[in-house]
């Protein structure tokens, strides 16, 4: 028993590039951050988890998985990390945050031609907009918002899809009129996707905040944790972790 110990001690003392790890990254059809070209994944996200796995020395697998689901299985330890989640208290009692690596911003994108909705600016204006609201499952976006979803007036003109493709996909059907969405996410689409052309991005923003990358408390590779902050630490002071850049 006293060598078995010992073993599982020089294991966990060991480097990550000992035990031939996989980084096992969430990732889905989220340009510029991740998206699919020629059956590769590209994007900043699939960059900065190829940077650090490099660190680790580790491999790296992309898993296309939906945003809820992610979340689930990451709880359950079957994902290693995930990108672009804000801290919440529920979050932390299952996942390890990295320092921040970008500057998120939620905005409120309408497929209405009315100019008050198009210039919607204040966020309790939203309980009046004369249509359907699709967001993401799971999705934390800012406490004002979140206390507004409280309001059942206004959470029955909600509609939460797990996946943020079939999620745009209402809007651009015209089964919802407005969204909640990533900006830099937005952007991109409009200036690269004809189909999104009908959408106007309004000034609202719902939340500005500095997004981490979520580890696993449960996944075999937690078990390093002390190696991961120092390569994530390495990579933030050669400016290549934090960028308010999408």
């Amino acid at each position: 028993m006293r060598w078995i110990l010992l073993y599982c001690c020089v294991l966990l003392t060991f480097p990550i590039s000992a035990q031939a790890c996989v980084l096992r990254v969430q990732v889905s059809d989220f340009p510029p951050y991740s998206y699919q070209k020629d059956g590769e994944w590209l994007g900043s996200r699939v960059v900065l988890s190829q940077r650090l796995a490099q660190k680790l020395n580790c491999g790296v697998r992309f898993y296309d998985v939906p945003w809820a689901r992610a979340l689930i299985l990451l709880q359950q330890g079957d994902l290693d990390l995930m990108f672009n989640l804000t801290p919440t208290p529920a979050r932390e009692t299952f996942l390890w945050f990295s320092r921040p690596h970008h500057l998120e911003k939620l905005a409120f994108a309408t497929t209405l031609t009315d100019p008050q909705w198009q210039q919607l600016q204040k966020l309790p204006k939203l309980v009046e907009f004369p249509g359907i609201i699709a967001l993401t499952q799971g999705s934390y976006m800012g406490e004002p918002m979140m206390q507004l979803l409280q309001q059942s007036k206004f959470r029955q003109k909600t509609l939460e899809v797990a996946e943020r493709r079939v999620k745009n996909e209402l809007v651009l059907k015209d089964r919802a009129q407005g969204l909640v969405e990533d900006l830099d996410y937005l952007k991109f689409a409009i200036a690269n996707f004809p189909e999104y052309h009908q959408l106007t991005i309004t000034p609202l923003r719902l939340a500005q905040t500095k997004v981490s990358a979520g580890f696993s408390k449960n996944s075999m590779l937690f078990a390093q944790k002390r190696q991961l902050e120092q390569a994530i630490a390495e990579l933030d002071a050669a400016g290549l972790w934090f960028s308010e850049l999408p």
